[in-house]
Parts: structure tokens; sequence; C-alpha cells
């Protein structure tokens, strides 16, 4: 799913001071007048810049993951459902969503936590590009994750990103939290 500005934009004027609201507008402005993926994707890193100069780590990633929570497709979320409803138990479903190569392909649980990685940055907007991206931009992958096990869970979960692809890791890896 590419990056949204638009929903970019309606978070940042959530949770920022008018300082960084109008430096934030101008990029957003800047980045809907590219066209191609490269260029996308270096706009996107001019944003998430501003946030890592501006913002507490907690408002960043907060942004980001109501970003990620707006990115995962209705369609998604209905079918995960349907695979909740005939799961004997938590790990039947992993397989299921696993099966259906929702969240990466690579779910397991030990205990009260589920193991997510994906072997490639999922995101069209970035996924190309070259060069290493702030951690903050990968936190809305955690807000994609936190929608779809908190609707599938019925429960608020916490998501922990441990490593991405776009900061040079083998693989984006996430912990997910719940309680049982």
């Amino acid at each position: 799913m590419p990056f949204k500005v638009q929903t970019f934009s309606e978070r940042v004027e959530q949770k920022t001071d008018d300082t960084v609201k109008l430096k934030l507008a101008q990029a957003c402005e800047a980045f809907t007048k590219l066209s191609t993926s490269k260029q996308k994707a270096h706009g996107i890193q001019e944003l998430m810049d501003i946030l890592d100069r501006e913002l507490s780590e907690a408002t960043r990633w907060e942004i980001m993951e109501a970003c990620g929570r707006q990115c995962i497709g209705a369609s998604v979320l209905e079918k995960a459902r349907r695979f909740k409803n005939v799961s004997t138990d938590i790990d039947d479903l992993l397989d299921r969503l696993n099966q259906a190569h929702i969240g990466g392909g690579h779910l397991r649980r030990e205990g009260n936590v589920i193991h997510a990685s994906y072997d490639r940055c999922y995101c069209g907007s970035v996924s190309q590009s070259r060069g290493a991206f702030s951690d903050t931009y990968c936190h809305c992958s955690c807000g994609w994750y936190q929608q779809l096990f908190e609707s599938l869970l019925d429960e608020p979960v916490k998501v922990e990103l441990l490593g991405s692809i776009l900061q040079g890791a083998e693989r984006c890896e996430f912990l997910i939290r719940y309680q049982a």
C-alpha cells in the first residue's frame, strides 16, 4: 500500500505544535508534486527527517503507528476475521494467516508473544529505496500489526520493532505482545 500523505498530514495535525505543523505541511505539499518512486521515497525520508529532528520518539512512533492502522485494508481484516471464526485456537489462526500470507507469512507464537517477520519490505512507497531510512517510518508496520491483532484478539496489543530491511537488517522483525 502506498504512503498516504493525507493520512500522515491528519496525524501530524493532531500531534504537533504549529511550528512543526508548518514544516511538515510544506514537506507534504512538496511530496504531492513528486512523480517517480525514487522521488517519493526521498520525499518520505525528508518527512521522517523532520519528525526525527522535531519530535520525541514516542510522538514520532505514535504518528506512524496511527498511519499503519489506516494502511491495513478492510478486505485483509475481513479475511483475517473469517480465519478467526473457523480457527480452533490462536496457533491455528496463525497457521491460517501464514498460509494466506497475511502478516508476512512468518507468524509464530511463544506464550503471549507473537513473533512476526517479513522477508522483504512490503511498503510500495519505499521498498525500492537504496538508502537507509529512519526507523520512525517502520513504525507504520507496528500500527498495521496492532490493527490486525487487536481486531482478531479483541484486546490491546503492544508491538515492538526489532529491526527492518530499510535499516539494513535481513528481515523486518516484530514482537506482538497480548494478554491471552
